[in-house]
């Protein structure tokens, strides 16, 4: 079939501008290249100022922490170099983020939340006794984490203070 055999077209076309000699069509613009080029997704959600104060909160409140703990876990007592996480005794979930932010609910171990002493502490509680060592606490408890004290590798029982400090206890005082 050729193209002067086909039936006579019942509309006109759109664009009845002539094709150039060359046969292309010249763009007049130019075409985007690298990085700025057909960027993926959403761009984020803008932080209302009460979050970025908590997210600013936060990271200082997990850097003391980290010095507390000497940047060392404080289940097994490995020295992390940077490498740790700092884990919420009690759950920011429950309970609302900003009670969960203090000091005396944070503590410093090795891996991520799937791994190591972090992973065992967070997905498998009842294996290490993370209750009993106070290295979690109840989702539901009342009681505030600066009164429940902590098993620390290198210390023994002690409470986590207000002031980033740990405060020795006599082994015999934990019930």
């Amino acid at each position: 079939m050729t193209y002067s055999s086909l039936p006579p077209r019942k509309k006109p076309l759109r664009n009845t501008t002539p094709m150039p000699p060359s046969g292309r069509i010249e763009r007049t613009t130019s075409m985007p290249r690298g990085s700025g080029f057909k960027k993926t997704g959403n761009p984020p959600k803008r932080k209302s100022s009460d979050q970025a104060k908590t997210n600013t909160g936060l990271r200082a409140f997990k850097a003391e922490a980290r010095r507390r703990d000497g940047d060392c876990c404080v289940k097994c007592g490995v020295i992390l170099n940077g490498s740790g996480n700092v884990h919420h005794r009690r759950n920011r979930g429950q309970g609302g983020s900003r009670k969960a932010n203090v000091i005396s609910n944070m503590i410093t171990l090795c891996g991520t939340p799937l791994s190591l002493c972090h992973g065992e502490v967070t997905l498998e509680p009842d294996k290490c006794d993370a209750f009993g060592n106070g290295w979690r606490l109840s989702t539901n408890g009342t009681t505030d984490p600066a009164t429940e004290p902590v098993n620390v590798a290198w210390l023994g029982w002690a409470l986590p203070l207000a002031d980033g400090t740990w405060q020795a206890i006599d082994a015999r005082e934990v019930a």
